[in-house]
């Protein structure tokens, strides 16, 4: 502490004159605090060479407070000070008068409180980190799949916690057991490339430098495969399964709602099932694999589809004959007809505005209509879209008709 003790005799002549209060009222003792941490018996640690000193003073009237620091069993070096005159109750921030030195421990006393504390500005150590869930360089687990990261302090006595940010975590500090480690459980939400960035954090509240361990998730999802998606309904579909997780045992589906169902997997990974699609479009599957210490994936949904032909509409009409006869006129009423002769078809989706509405036309039992319309008075040009469409929903493609139309004025 050689910058405390070139105070100058003369100086500290003048603080030791310095009046302990501004009051008739005695000072009480107040509670201090060093470098944010509070003193305690024993001493504290501090990882500062210029800590703030704060002092808390119950009672009532005013006072300056005054404050005396000297290097431990030295007293011959002590130094004294004052803070700004405050009323109590209430707080005085002070520093101290020159640095302290690393290593240092030094006694503290402010209107009969004392403080022993000890200089520690030493770093920590960059800590290890480990996990034999998620191996650094490896790709492991799985998104939701739980992983174990062991921290250490390599070697520093003095680490009491760490400080990490992990994927879905934000920041976090666990406290360090007695030999200088903390094994915390990640769950990494997504799947790809990830990072761990950790701390050790030692008793005066100095941070090593960061160590970011990488790691990468598997992909955990089942892959899914219908090795005959051209199949009609009520014909049987071989439908594969694929899983890059080591140690996939199995795959558990449901097909339609109906109940689950497990089957095997092979060395690489990959299962197989049979199932019979029992209605036209999606027939949804939902898909887990597992493997043999219990990890499940998440559930996909693959849908067996069975395709659906609904024939786009035939558009025609008797009054535009394409024989050389002039168009109706506008204003006049018009036969269209839409034809598909296929009796799955129960109605029409027609739009005769160029696509600006549509309204429903019921099909008649062999999937045809006959239908009136009447040409708008400003219209020069009558377009027809219309798509099929069956009773569950399937509709077609759009079927097109258009005819020039004779003006009202000849």
């Amino acid at each position: 502490m050689n910058s405390l003790r070139a105070l100058t005799v003369a100086t500290a002549a003048v603080l030791f004159a310095l009046p302990a209060t501004a009051a008739s009222a005695a000072p009480t003792a107040p509670t201090l605090t060093v470098g944010g941490v509070a003193c305690a018996p024993g001493g504290i640690l501090v990882g500062s060479p210029t800590p703030a000193i704060t002092a808390r003073f119950t009672g009532s009237g005013t006072l300056t407070p005054s404050f005396a620091v000297w290097p431990a069993g030295r007293p011959a070096q002590r130094v004294e000070w004052t803070a700004p005159e405050l009323s109590r109750p209430g707080t005085a921030f002070t520093t101290l008068p020159s640095a302290v030195v690393d290593g240092g421990k030094y006694r503290l006393t402010a209107h009969g409180a004392s403080c022993t504390f000890t200089v520690d500005t030493v770093r920590p150590k960059a800590p290890l980190v480990t996990s034999a869930d998620y191996p650094r360089g490896q790709s492991a687990g799985g998104a939701g799949v739980a992983g174990k990261f062991t921290f250490a302090a390599d070697g520093d006595r003095d680490v009491v916690k760490f400080r990490y940010s992990a994927p879905g975590a934000g920041l976090v500090e666990v406290p360090a057991d007695r030999r200088g480690r903390a094994t915390v459980t990640i769950t990494p939400d997504s799947y790809g490339a990830k990072a761990v960035t950790v701390q050790a954090i030692d008793r005066t509240g100095n941070r090593s430098a960061e160590t970011t361990y990488e790691f990468t998730v598997i992909d955990n999802e089942p892959r899914v495969y219908d090795d005959n998606p051209s199949a009609a309904i009520g014909e049987p579909r071989v439908i594969r399964f694929w899983s890059a997780v080591p140690g996939t045992q199995s795959f558990t589906y449901t097909f339609n709602g109906g109940p689950a169902v497990t089957v095997p997997a092979d060395a690489q990974g990959y299962g197989h099932a049979t199932v019979t699609p029992g209605r036209r479009g999606d027939n949804p599957m939902t898909v887990t694999s597992r493997t043999g210490n219990g990890v499940v994936s998440p559930e996909i949904t693959f849908n067996v589809y069975v395709r659906v032909e609904v024939p786009v509409p035939q558009i025609s009409s008797p009054d535009f004959p394409g024989d050389g006869t002039p168009p109706p006129t506008v204003g006049e009423t018009v036969t269209i007809v839409l034809r598909t002769d296929s009796p799955e078809v129960a109605e029409f989706v027609v739009s005769l505005d160029f696509g600006q509405t549509e309204q429903v036309v019921a099909a008649d039992a062999d999937g045809n209509v006959t239908f009136q319309h009447t040409l708008p008075p400003d219209y020069i040009f009558l377009e027809v879209q219309a798509r099929a469409r069956t009773a569950d929903g399937f509709e077609s493609g759009s079927g097109y008709a258009g005819w020039e139309l004779t003006p009202a004025d000849g």
